[in-house]
């Protein structure tokens, strides 16, 4: 999709030299004053609200590859829509780049990430749930927040004959036990995945280059935030990348259930998987509702 130029430079005050689309709404600029950086149309005003307090918390950490953010009034713009340009980042998603970088440079790729999103993970979240806006599942405890999506989820896939109610019974039989570690909750981005690191070369050497996708961003445990980016990542072309971001991570931390490991995450993996589960059933795709399903009931048992 080509970027409308016009009103996006009167809501800059200045020309753009140049736009190059990165997918998902997002372009990067070089702008005619030499600023560069990247612009994003949200979803909506809910979705950049959420990125704009994400980022807010994470401004005194200036040496990480997080970008500064700043909401732009467009005009024209839908009105339940927004526009934002992110500086302080530069390279290109690394989706586009990873035929083109080896195992071992895309290994540090991970293992420098790991390290950086165990920094942002260390920035207290506040009260379970979304940022910003309402939250049906807010909780001031992880286990009444995790039992709270967890009836929402089962409740709709239920209603959506993706499973049944025995399948939903087995389910939460499993999970109302699970009592989780963690004493409060963490940031996390919660949009981690190939399109939203960008990647960029210095001195011939591969490197992470920013952070994006802020508008996921949420209060929870870090399990959720890593089995979601392993989810991203899936298939042997991102091995090495989650190889590193595992080892990054769990480098940095000596708790076991923060670090980026299997039976740490196996709660984790359920409720993600019957989130998946409503999200196709809601879309029509049986198939594939009934096959995340199956994987959350393979996890339970």
């Amino acid at each position: 999709m080509e970027l409308q130029r016009e009103p996006i430079e009167a809501a800059l005050g200045v020309r753009i030299r140049e736009a190059v689309s990165l997918g998902g709404e997002r372009w990067t600029l070089a702008l005619a004053d030499g600023e560069r950086g990247v612009v994003q149309r949200f979803a909506s005003t809910d979705a950049l609200a959420n990125a704009e307090a994400a980022l807010s918390r994470l401004r005194g950490e200036i040496d990480l590859p997080i970008p500064h953010i700043r909401r732009l009034d467009v005009a024209g713009a839908a009105p339940n829509g927004g526009w934002a340009l992110f500086t302080g980042v530069s390279g290109d998603p690394l989706a586009r780049k990873l035929p083109q970088i080896a195992d071992e440079p895309l290994y540090q790729i991970g293992m420098r990430l790991g390290q950086v999103i165990y920094r942002i993970h260390r920035v207290a979240g506040g009260q379970y749930g979304a940022l910003t806006g309402y939250d049906p599942c807010a909780a001031n405890e992880e286990q009444q927040y995790i039992l709270a999506r967890l009836d929402d989820d089962l409740a709709a896939a239920v209603a959506l004959n993706a499973m049944s109610d025995e399948e939903a019974a087995d389910v939460r039989r499993a999970l109302e036990t699970f009592i989780p570690p963690g004493r409060q909750a963490a940031l996390l981005n919660g949009g981690l995945s190939p399109e939203t690191l960008l990647v960029t070369q210095r001195d011939g050497r591969w490197t992470l280059g920013g952070i994006l996708g802020w508008e996921h961003a949420l209060s929870w445990c870090p399990a959720w935030e890593h089995v979601t980016f392993l989810e991203a990542c899936e298939g042997q072309q991102c091995f090495s990348l989650r190889v590193g971001y595992g080892n990054g991570y769990d480098n940095e931390t000596q708790r076991a259930y923060e670090q980026v490991r299997e039976p740490a995450l196996r709660p984790y993996r359920v409720l993600l998987a019957l989130r998946r589960a409503v999200e196709h059933a809601r879309r029509g795709a049986r198939d594939h509702a009934r096959k995340y399903v199956g994987v959350a009931l393979r996890l339970v048992t």
